[in-house]
């Protein structure tokens, strides 16, 4: 009987071991981190009437904006840390 029990402690110790490794593994792929998170910055980008935000890009350091309107498209690229336009480009004649 004794070696029932010691099998059953055996198995919820294994349990316990299983749970921690999930949760340790799920913690390291959302990226939590200590202190070393980076600030990104609350920024309003102004929509013209008709326009509309088709996509953005991150690449650690930039967003790039691609920002669509009637016969018309621009691009934003402006710093995460504190929202900055770094540049824009303006394209016209954009077809559907």
């Amino acid at each position: 009987m004794a070696w029932i029990k010691g099998l059953v402690f055996g198995m919820g110790a294994l349990l316990l071991a299983g749970f921690v490794v999930i949760v340790v593994t799920l913690v390291n792929r959302a990226g939590v981190s200590g202190g070393d998170a980076k600030k990104v910055a609350e920024t309003d980008i102004r929509l013209q009437i008709g326009e509309r935000l088709m996509s953005s890009t991150f690449d650690g350091q930039h967003v790039l904006f691609h920002i669509e309107g009637i016969g018309k498209s621009r691009i934003e690229i402006r710093k995460i840390s504190d929202g900055t336009l770094i540049s824009q480009f303006n394209v016209s004649g954009v077809s559907k």
